[in-house]
């Protein structure tokens, strides 16, 4: 969220005064990519675990924990550059 803020805050200042955004609208819009980012996380996961809402939270935290899921996510948080 906050590469987000960060990212966005830059972008805006390059626009014209009269077409920038409020804090209300640059806060909306990281949301809105955060939402992204959370997204793609599952999605790619649920396609290897086959889930649905029966599947038990089991088979996600092993698939979690072989895959080494969340030193993965952290990694790429940490790379992650938005220009």
């Amino acid at each position: 969220m906050q590469k987000a803020l960060a990212y966005l805050n830059s972008k805006n200042k390059k626009r014209q005064p009269a077409k920038r955004w409020n804090e209300e609208q640059i806060t909306r819009q990281a949301e809105k990519m955060y939402a992204q980012v959370v997204e793609n996380l599952y999605g790619k996961p649920h396609t290897q675990v086959k889930a649905n809402r029966f599947t038990p939270a089991e088979k996600w935290l092993k698939f979690i924990n072989e895959n080494e899921v969340l030193d993965g996510m952290e990694e790429s948080m940490i790379e992650l550059d938005f220009s």
